[in-house]
């Protein structure tokens, strides 16, 4: 959303707030180590949180407005110095559904990938950034949920037919080459971008539309699945061993997670949902196999046993901060409670994280 103007008096009254009510706060202790600040109001002899004095200043809530250059260019215009924070470490893929982000500077300078592009594979981070909005309604077509919350995302290409080549390409091959789709809605000039969510490809289906000349070619919709949406599984008639009824060996498991990870098909939007479920527990269920009941980060056999005799170990994507979802073996450790929390929240969770990557990729060449 667009900022309200306040006088410079406002911001400065913004700052003394800060000081008083939350500098001191636990919320606040160390603020600017966290990863989510980039940028600080050098005011006072100290630092402030940009985002935060401009939504004390203006009554926004930080979660409506990006931060970045807009937020920058705001007080710099009311006379403020903006300095960025010192980072030792690179910055952590990581977004807030529905907070809005600016692309150039929240998104595509920490993270890669193309600045204009609507699909935006990214060749420095795990991610491929897809962008939504009003823009494709004059080609007849709009990116849309269903009832189930299955959501389609109509590719690229602005003339003739789309090709399965490039950002839509990504799409399809996303799980393959360890990415996470990290889905956000334009909400138009200067007004940012809002985090949807992370998503997993299910499959894509073929309609005809009009290009920006009018003229009918055939358009790519690929169905996305919220990651953990596969998850619910209330409405679903399967057992467990139709998943995994054939597999008695750790090779044919193998075989069928490699073929699930390669899975790229043409499909309807109501096997979506089922499409990922079965993807994904036939990988869950060769990673499992893999460790054969040992944690592959800290090598300890798992904590116990489950009620149907196996050993209860977790899977865990080494390249997303979320679990759940699709993702290729080559991604995913079978690991301990313990150190599944201690990657997510522990002090040396990144390090340790960066062993159990190495350690699947060498056994998954």
């Amino acid at each position: 959303m667009k900022l309200p103007i306040v006088k410079k008096e406002k911001l400065q009254q913004a700052l003394k707030r800060f000081d008083e009510k939350f500098r001191n706060k636990p919320e606040w202790k160390d603020w600017t180590n966290n990863q989510a600040h980039r940028y600080a109001v050098s005011a006072n002899d100290r630092l402030y949180p940009a985002k935060k004095i401009v939504s004390l200043a203006t009554g926004t809530p930080v979660g409506l407005f990006s931060g970045g250059q807009p937020t920058n260019g705001y007080l710099k215009r009311h006379g403020f110095t903006i300095v960025n924070l010192p980072r030792s470490t690179d910055p952590e893929l990581r977004f807030v559904k529905g907070q809005v982000y600016d692309r150039q500077t929240e998104i595509h300078d920490l993270f890669g990938g193309s600045r204009q592009s609507g699909i935006s594979p990214s060749a420095q981070s795990p991610a491929v950034f897809i962008f939504t909005g009003d823009s494709g309604a004059q080609y007849g077509y709009a990116d849309e949920y269903d009832d189930n919350g299955v959501f389609a995302y109509t590719g690229e290409g602005q003339s003739s037919d789309m090709t399965l080549t490039k950002g839509n390409l990504a799409i399809i091959q996303h799980a393959n080459k360890g990415k996470a789709l990290h889905l956000f809605e334009a909400l138009g000039k200067s007004l940012g971008q809002r985090y949807i969510g992370e998503f997993s490809y299910a499959n894509h289906e073929w309609c005809t539309g009009k290009d920006k000349h009018g003229n009918e070619r055939q358009l790519v919709v690929f169905n996305l699945v919220p990651v953990g949406l596969e998850l619910s599984l209330e409405d679903f008639d399967y057992e467990e061993d139709e998943v995994v009824s054939d597999v008695s060996s750790l090779e044919e498991a193998r075989e069928l997670a490699l073929l699930a990870a390669e899975a790229g098909s043409v499909g309807e939007k109501g096997f979506a949902l089922r499409t990922v479920y079965y993807r994904s527990k036939r990988i869950a269920n060769y990673v499992l196999k893999r460790a054969g009941g040992i944690c592959e980060s800290c090598g300890k056999p798992a904590p116990f046993m489950k009620k149907n005799g196996s050993p209860y170990l977790e899977p865990h994507h080494v390249n997303r901060v979320s679990d759940g979802g699709l993702d290729h073996p080559r991604f995913i450790g079978a690991i301990c409670p313990d150190c599944h929390r201690e990657i997510h929240h522990g002090l040396n969770g990144e390090a340790k994280n960066d062993t159990l990557k190495n350690y699947v990729a060498n056994i998954e060449r």
